[in-house]
């Protein structure tokens, strides 16, 4: 074997292992990350908000800034293996609410029946926000329930920029309506002081129900 076959037959062997120092297919750790940009928004809507934090984007809008903060999946150790290697693979990146004070949207409970052992979580991937339930009965195959833009619930505490309202939580059977007869957990999914939904699953299929009763 000449030089320039042993060298290529090296590479070739250090790609096949993975070598230190070389580039794999496998995901790398994702470290926390903040997405920032800017929306309209109504003048009444800013009232409260320092005018220095506010610019004048028409006659009845103000231009807003907003910074969300996402979690890598590594922040989240409680999730089962399975689920995190799904959210790592689609490179998912949790996103935190603006009254976060610490690791947030990720929620366990009995979602699929009663005392099922299953997860959601909010995924952000390039802007748009994804909710994932994860069944016990199949950790390796995500249900998506709804997705929509980073931007488009957004909330502000005073004198700061615009972070994400959307939150999720567990909301126990006995916190259901009762013409529901719930017997497991649902999923509340919530505009933070604005609204919310309950997603309730039931004889193999979702329903939605009023969040404020």
């Amino acid at each position: 074997m000449n030089l320039r076959c042993a060298a290529v037959f090296a590479c070739c062997l250090s790609a096949a292992i993975g070598l230190p120092g070389q580039t794999g297919s496998a995901p790398q750790p994702q470290a926390e990350q903040v997405e920032t940009g800017t929306v309209s928004v109504p003048i009444a809507d800013s009232d409260t908000a320092p005018f220095d934090r506010i610019e004048a984007a028409g006659p009845h809008t103000f231009l807003r800034h907003y910074k969300i903060r996402l979690l890598p999946v590594s922040s989240f150790p409680q999730l089962p293996k399975p689920v995190a290697q799904e959210l790592t693979d689609r490179g998912c990146m949790i996103p935190q609410t603006y009254e976060a004070r610490e690791p947030e949207n990720v929620i366990h409970g009995s979602f699929e029946k009663k005392g099922s052992d299953d997860w959601a979580t909010l995924c952000s991937i390039r802007g748009v926000t994804t909710l994932y339930v994860f069944f016990q009965s199949n950790l390796t195959v995500p249900i998506p329930l709804r997705h929509q833009p980073d931007s488009q619930w957004l909330g502000v505490e005073w004198s700061l920029d615009y972070g994400s309202a959307w939150g999720i939580a567990a909301r126990a059977a006995r916190l259901l309506p009762a013409s529901t007869h719930a017997d497991h957990d649902g999923i509340e999914d919530a505009f933070i002081e604005k609204s919310s939904t309950i997603y309730y699953f039931q004889e193999g299929r979702w329903t939605t129900l009023d969040g404020s009763q």
